[in-house]
């Protein structure tokens, strides 16, 4: 009786198992048409050269995630004084969006993805990104200054936590 018992059980919880994992769940309309995958909205990346150009990378996420690396010299274009190393902050989308429709307004979509000569070394590079399109500037490339700026102006402003482990 025991056995027939045992046998009974093990094959009940076999077919609540298949069944349970047959089982389709539809996703809510509104949960497929409001998901919005994680991207780069609006990104600044200035590199070293071999004098005392500022380095850093910032990213922020289309969630207002951001990110900023701090390298050497970036005292003046960030506008304060941050140690090197790796930070975390939350923008506004609103005004992530005001820079990134300020760009997209100024043909920053139409630009070449490379500026560059490959024979000049000593210049400094500029990787801007804008809701995915990037854009490495070198030499001979557009000025772009006034949304330098804008990025920069956003980057100054933001409330920058430390990860502590990436501090030097």
């Amino acid at each position: 009786m025991r056995d027939y018992v045992k046998h009974i059980s093990l094959i009940a919880f076999v077919i609540a198992s298949l069944t349970g994992c047959s089982v389709e769940k539809e996703i809510p309309e509104t949960t497929i048409s409001t998901y919005k995958p994680l991207e780069i909205s609006l990104g600044l990346q200035r590199t070293m050269c071999y004098g005392s150009c500022p380095s850093f990378a910032f990213e922020v996420l289309n969630d207002g995630r951001a990110f900023l690396t701090v390298g050497q010299f970036t005292e003046e274009v960030i506008g304060r004084h941050l140690d090197e190393g790796d930070y975390k902050c939350t923008i506004s989308v609103i005004e992530i969006n005001q820079i990134t429709t300020y760009a997209e307004a100024n043909g920053y979509l139409k630009l070449n993805d490379r500026y560059d000569d490959k024979r000049v070394m000593d210049l400094p590079v500029v990787i801007s990104t804008i809701n995915g399109k990037t854009v490495f500037n070198r030499y001979n490339g557009p000025d772009l200054d006034e949304l330098y700026s804008k990025i920069e102006e956003l980057i100054s402003k933001a409330n920058w936590i430390a990860e502590p482990e990436t501090q030097k």
